[in-house]
């Protein structure tokens, strides 16, 4: 008895009581030790141990944990199991997972249906659950293919892989032909145990349940549970029927075979109760194919053992290879572990899972550095297209502030440029008065000396009197004249400076030409620097492109090789197809060849009973004339003449040689095609 296997029977026994002890239902991974008195009491009546119960005495904590358990159970009552046969410890092991299951059943139900009343609020009908036998046998089947530890040990709590449980459900729904549902809520079931890939029994159950369908669904997969528990806890390879010859009675008879890893078993039926032998399979076994010959049985393979041959056939080609592969398996796989092929292909099983996600985990992990490189990508494109925007801000600002100025200069350049014509219209005003106050002075001048001139000859006298006061004040008239002259170069030398003025003015405006095409070549070079900024823009927005290109191309790629599947399942479907159908014609041929041989043997029998009758022909009387025709060895009157003429006419009787002749070789014909 597999330690490994009790243990985990008693776990589940042990978890019950766990949870159960709790208000809250919440799992401790201790159990008080009272609680474990009346399970040690039922295991000590399994392995019959009196006052098994008794072992706990010797325990001091109050607390008990699983591993504590276990050991105090390995210890005392589990001691020597090993060395029991291999039938008594079969017993003893189902004895246990009946106690068990006993302890877990009611509690794990109420499970199921809470579960399901929490899943099935507004989407999914109410539906009748799985029978008590079922849900044993789903039990048994999810302690086998729990998950374990690298080293074969138990892990705890006992988990079941999701793919498992979905494959499960698979093969039960083809036990029974039934279509399986596809998942519609992996995601939901995923949420049960915090987001792993691993479920409990109850979560198992429904998952299982739940692919399977409605309710009718699951009223008829108790067969198919029965078919599936048998193939994974009785380590059952295949079965099938097959024609065996005998050994004894050199006939072939069909039987129902059942293939293990140990043996090959062969019943009288399907229902398996009547064994009619069991062919053991060692590692000097192995497997012979024979073609076929007209007349013999089809698709024999012989089955070579160190001690006897077995002649088998199989229903088809396909059946003849698949019966072929398994007994080759079996026979390599004998010996090289001490582990069942049920176990070596869930090891199998777990490794291409662990592989698979694996791989999906390092596809997720490159998806998520691409994204995160794509994200880098668009935020250094951003953070560029800030800093052009920036800078074009920046350079808008700058002409904003080139612009004020330019208006500024112009704006104090109109003001000069006011000043100046008006201090000169204020300066060319004052000469002109100038001028024209000393012209009146000329005029005023000459008019007094004609004045003089004209009353000289009157007032000669008096201006001989009176020229010193002239003349003192023409010497003033003159000094005048000369301050005004003096004013007048004043003026011109004024004139002279403003002209002057003027001239440094136009200096000024060519200096502030100068320093505007400095402006303007300056704008012109950010207006280059610019386009330079556009034109990267546009180189990175044309890369942009390019990558979003790239990427719908790989959408492109991805999506055709979809498509590529698609087709090639397709493909593989039509090949299935066209296999089954050329089985089916196979089948056919091999009936009309069965026909055909029936056939052959009546026609043979015919060409027998026809030679016998011709040999009876020959020893009827000849036609010759009897001189005493009524006189035989019998004696006088023993035959009359109507009696010896009582026979087939010779054209009849060429008649019906010639209709058995043609019967003949209809027949032969029949018997070609």
């Amino acid at each position: 008895m597999a330690m490994e296997e009790v243990k985990k029977s008693l776990w589940h026994a042990f978890d019950i009581l766990d949870k159960s002890a709790q208000p809250q239902k919440v799992r401790t991974t201790q159990v008080h030790k009272t609680k474990l008195r009346v399970l040690t009491n039922n295991l000590g009546h399994i392995l019959q141990v009196d006052s098994a119960e008794t072992i706990w005495d010797k325990v001091t904590e109050d607390n008990v944990t699983f591993d504590d358990f276990m050991d105090v159970l390995s210890n005392n009552l589990l001691v020597g199991l090993a060395k029991l046969p291999e039938a008594k410890n079969a017993t003893l092991k189902s004895e246990i997972d009946n106690l068990c299951w006993m302890l877990c059943e009611r509690t794990y139900v109420q499970r199921i249906k809470s579960l399901n009343e929490s899943e099935a609020e507004a989407e999914r009908k109410e539906r009748r659950e799985f029978s008590s036998t079922d849900r044993f046998r789903l039990w048994k089947i999810f302690n086998f293919l729990c998950e374990q530890a690298e080293d074969g040990s138990v892990l705890t709590p006992l988990r079941i892989d999701v793919e498992e449980t979905e494959r499960i459900a698979v093969e039960i729904c083809k036990a029974v032909g039934i279509p399986v549902l596809k998942p519609n809520a992996l995601e939901r079931r995923l949420s049960y145990s915090e987001g792993s890939f691993l479920l409990d029994f109850s979560e198992f159950v429904s998952l299982v349940a739940e692919r399977i369908g409605d309710e009718e669904a699951v009223n008829v997969v108790g067969h198919g549970i029965s078919e599936v528990s048998n193939q994974i806890i009785s380590d059952v390879v295949r079965k099938g029927h097959l024609v065996k010859f005998g050994n004894k009675v050199t006939t072939w008879k069909e039987r129902w075979f059942v293939l293990t890893a140990t043996a090959l078993r062969y019943y009288v039926s399907a229902e398996e109760k009547d064994l009619k032998g069991t062919i053991f399979i060692g590692s000097g076994c192995f497997t012979q194919s024979f073609p076929d010959r007209p007349g013999g049985k089809h698709h024999r393979f012989k089955l070579h053992t160190p001690n006897k041959q077995y002649e088998l056939s199989a229903p088809d080609l396909r059946s003849k290879n698949e019966w072929m592969s398994d007994i080759k398996h079996v026979v390599n796989s004998v010996g090289s572990t001490g582990v069942s092929l049920q176990r070596l292909a869930w090891k199998e099983r777990k490794k291409e899972r662990e592989e698979k996600r694996r791989r999906t985990a390092e596809e997720e992990m490159r998806r998520v550095a691409d994204r995160e490189k794509l994200l880098d990508r668009e935020r250094q494109l951003e953070e560029e297209r800030k800093q052009r925007q920036l800078a074009q801000e920046e350079i808008k600002e700058r002409e904003r502030l080139l612009e004020l100025e330019r208006q500024k200069r112009a704006e104090e350049e109109e003001q000069r440029r006011l000043e100046t014509s008006q201090l000169l219209e204020e300066k060319r005003k004052e000469i002109e008065d100038e001028k024209q106050r000393f012209a009146d002075i000329e005029q005023r001048l000459k008019e007094e000396r004609e004045a003089l001139v004209a009353s000289s000859q009157e007032a000669l006298e008096a201006e001989r009197e009176q020229r010193a006061q002239v003349e003192a004040r023409l010497r003033e008239e003159e000094a005048q004249l000369e301050e005004e002259r003096r004013r007048l170069r004043e003026l011109e030398e004024a004139k002279v400076s403003l002209e002057a003025l003027v001239e440094e003015e136009r200096a000024l405006k060519r200096d502030e030409e100068i320093v505007r095409n400095l402006q303007s070549r300056i704008l012109e070079e950010e207006l280059l620097k610019r386009e330079e900024l556009e034109k990267l823009q546009a180189e990175q927005q044309r890369r942009l492109e390019e990558e979003q290109l790239s990427r719908q191309g790989l959408e492109a790629v991805r999506e055709q090789q979809e498509e590529e599947l698609r087709l090639a399942q397709e493909t593989l479907e039509k090949i299935a197809w066209e296999r089954e159908e050329a089985d089916r014609q196979m089948r056919e041929a091999a009936d009309k060849l069965k026909q055909a041989e029936r056939e052959r043997q009546v026609l043979e029998e015919r060409l027998r009973l026809k030679e016998m009758t011709t040999s009876v022909r020959l020893a009827r009387p000849l036609d010759r004339p009897d001189p005493n025709p009524f006189v035989t060895h019998r004696g006088l009157g023993a035959f009359t003449e109507a009696e010896f003429q009582r026979r087939l006419p010779d054209s009849a009787a060429e008649g019906a040689d010639s209709f058995d002749v043609n019967e003949l070789s209809v027949a032969a014909k029949s018997l070609t095609l």
